[in-house]
Order: structure tokens, then sequence, then C-alpha cells
């Protein structure tokens, strides 16, 4: 069974360097070596193309591309071809690509079910060899957030940013209802009369409806359990403490302070969801798509801390996502160099600022400092809120989570449907779930 360092992460230690010049190097070692070896990227004027793969939305693909184009302009040799596509299909379509045997050099991995995933099929390459000769420089690194991305003691990820859980909230629409902002200690007693306050006074959603993904998971954390036994062979919970999460998201759907399930299924990005058309007041959400679901600041959003009671056993903060490079890769070299580019340069950080989360390099955050907008500096304070505000990270998810993910998906929709009641539902995932585990 895989087991992964899950410590604390600490923003205000967690670092990666800035590269010399901080701007117009690459980073990379700059020798001369075999294109799949390790050590800088080759340099003998032959072409290379570097195939890129990540998830996101549009606001993502045209920041991740000109971080491409400049890192282009400082390597003539190396043209990176780009793949991106949204969540919902991202790690299917990697299967299928693995099952080809095509995988790009470059993948976006997240912490839990997908590295777990393609970690246990022997898919990634290990990546000390990289750190261990500088060519991705990990030396300002805080050693527990690499560590997130260790599996059976080798580094096959490296942090890109890390973020947490957030209430994203838009305060105008708050203040037409007569509401003030929420408070740190507020309480999912709170967030359910403040939504539906929303509803009946501007006739909009209150909230989006909760995500199974993430919500379940914390509200089980601030009760003092956690999704999985720590053997991994169970879930590690009372069920009673999963139906109950379900009777919150019915009660917003049934007052008309969230949208029904059907809804939400219709939506198709980001730039559809209810807090983005200014339809809804509240989202649960990663702190770090902030800046998506504010139309890069058009909207006035803000961030809160999920609602409690208990709130500092529920949040924690996290590796935003990973890049990892494929076993099968002839460009390795050269693909760390990219790595190292995308996490030291600070041109580079200008342009990402925090849309993947806040920068993994305390000389990038140091030096971006002066020039934050109002948006990313919401974004860095609230993470340094989290930091005091939060417990450690679960370890690494099991190795069929995905299964376990899609089996709490079909019950979550079963629920919220009305076709099983909450207290069904907690026993139809432990049957299934307990069953993947053994």
């Amino acid at each position: 069974m895989m087991k992964r360092a899950a410590q604390w992460l600490v923003p205000a230690a967690v670092a990666l360097v800035a590269v010399t010049g901080c701007g117009g190097s690459s980073g990379g070692t700059g020798q001369n070596t075999a294109n799949n070896g390790v050590g800088g990227p080759a340099s003998n004027g032959q072409t290379i193309t570097l195939r890129i793969s990540w998830w996101g939305d549009q606001t993502r693909a045209n920041l991740t591309q000109q971080v491409i184009d400049l890192y282009e302009k400082s390597h003539p040799n190396i043209k990176i071809q780009p793949e991106f596509t949204g969540y919902s299909g991202y790690q299917q379509k990697l299967t299928t690509e693995a099952a080809g045997n095509n995988l790009p050099d470059v993948m976006q991995m997240n912490y839990g079910p997908m590295i777990s995933q393609f970690s246990s099929q022997g898919l990634l390459d290990d990546l000390k060899p990289y750190i261990d000769s500088k060519q991705i420089d990990v030396s300002k690194i805080d050693p527990q957030l690499l560590g997130t991305g260790v599996i059976n003691g080798q580094q096959l990820g490296i942090p890109l940013a890390e973020n947490a859980l957030a209430v994203l909230y838009n305060p105008d629409l708050l203040q037409k209802a007569g509401l003030s902002d929420p408070k740190p200690d507020w309480t999912w007693d709170d967030f359910i009369q403040m939504a539906e306050t929303v509803h009946q006074k501007l006739g909009i959603w209150g909230a989006r409806t909760l995500d199974y993904t993430f919500t379940p998971e914390y509200y089980i954390r601030q009760h003092g359990q956690h999704l999985f036994s720590q053997d991994q062979k169970a879930l590690g919970y009372d069920d009673q403490t999963l139906a109950d999460y379900w009777q919150i998201n019915l009660k917003l759907i049934r007052d008309g302070a969230a949208p029904t399930i059907d809804k939400i299924q219709q939506i198709q990005g980001l730039e559809q969801e209810p807090l983005a058309q200014q339809k809804a007041a509240f989202d649960l959400r990663w702190s770090n798509q902030l800046t998506a679901l504010s139309n890069n600041g058009k909207l006035p959003l803000k961030l809160a801390p999920l609602p409690g009671p208990d709130a500092d056993k529920g949040m924690y903060l996290k590796p935003s996502m990973f890049f990892s490079i494929s076993k099968t890769s002839q460009h390795k070299a050269e693909a760390a160099d990219f790595i190292n580019f995308f996490i030291n340069n600070l041109d580079a950080a200008k342009i990402l600022k925090t849309e993947r989360g806040v920068p993994v390099s305390s000389d990038i955050r140091e030096q971006l400092k002066s020039s934050l907008s109002p948006l990313d500096q919401e974004t860095f304070d609230y993470i340094d809120y989290v930091s005091k505000h939060s417990s450690p990270i679960d370890p690494d998810s099991p190795p069929n989570y995905s299964q376990i993910s899609q089996t709490l998906k079909d019950v979550d929709q079963k629920v919220l449907f009305g076709k099983e009641t909450p207290e069904q539902g907690a026993k139809e995932f432990r049957s299934k779930a307990e069953s993947l585990l053994k």
C-alpha cells in the first residue's frame, strides 16, 4: 500500500528558490546531455517537442500558454505542444493515453486520486535524480510540502502551488440582502440562514449546491473523524456524519437556496457557475479558483473559511497540483527543465500569480508582494490565515480512490434526487466503498 508524507503545510516556509536573474533564465543547468538523461536540456540545435498536459478553464489555459511562450523564447530548440481539457475528462484522457503508451512528457497531477492511480501503475518517473543534480531546484521548498509528492520513497510530483478549501462569496450581494460578511467563527446554521436570506431577499440562489468531491471530507474531518481508516482498509467515520452532511444540502435545495442537482449537471466550466453569474452569493471551492470565478477580478469576490463549529479540525493546506514526468518520456531532461522554469522563474510567476494557488517559492512570494493585485492579496492573506487555523492534511488516498469517488458521486446524486434518504445513501456508500478497499 502506498504511503505518502502528509504533514501540516506552513506557507510561510513553503519555498522554491528563484533562478539567477529572476526572469530571463530557464533555471536549468545548461549542460548538454542526452534528451532522456539527467542534466540540462539538449542544446545541439535539434528541435525537440515537449507535450505538456493540464486541466483547467480558459483562464488557466491562457496564462499557461503565456508561460510556455516565455519559455520557448529562451529555448529556441524546444517546441511545446500544449494539451488541456476540463477536469471532468482529464483523468480519463490520460488513462486512454497510458493504454496506448502515449502519455505526455509533463502531466499535471492532483494530490490524491490522480497521482495515486498513475503511480500505482508505474507510469511516473522518479524526479529525485533531477533534484539531486539541481536541475529542479528545491533548495528552499518546505520538506513537508515536497513530501506530498513522494510515494513509496520516490518523488513522483513537484508541487506547483498551494491552496485551501474556502467559501468564495460576493459581499455586494450580501449587502443588498442586508447581511454582513461571514465571520471566521461562523457555523453551518449561519451559512444556511444567510443563504436562505439571500434567496428570499434577492430572488437568486443563496449558495451553490455543495460539491461531493471535497465537502463531505471536510465535514467528516471537522467532526473529528476521517474519510478513511488509518490503514485505509475501511471508512473512518460514522454513517450518521455523512447523512447529516447530506441533510444540509437537501435543506438548501428544498428551500430554493441552492440549485437542484440537474441544474448543476448542466454547468460546463467555472464561468457558468452560479457565483460567477451572480446567481448565488456563496460557493465552496478551492482558494485558487478565486481568479476564475471572479472573472479575473471583475466581480468583487472574497474568501472565508468553511463553516464550523471546529472548522480548524476540517481545514487543511494542500499542494494545489503537481507536475509529473511520464516514465516513457523521451525528453526527461527537457521536461525537468520546464518544471524548474515554471516554479522558479519570476516572470512566469508574474503571469501565473495565484491562478493555480499561492506560489511555492518563498523568494517568488517575497518579490511578488509589492505588485499583488487586491485579488491576489486576498488569496495570500487567506492562505496565511488557514496556516494558523487548520489541521494536518489526511494521508494519500488509496490506489483505487477513483472508483470510490465515482461511487460517492453516484450515491450523492441518488440522495439529492430524492431516490434514497441520507441514511440509506450513507449505508450504500459504506458497503460499496469498503468492498473496494479490501
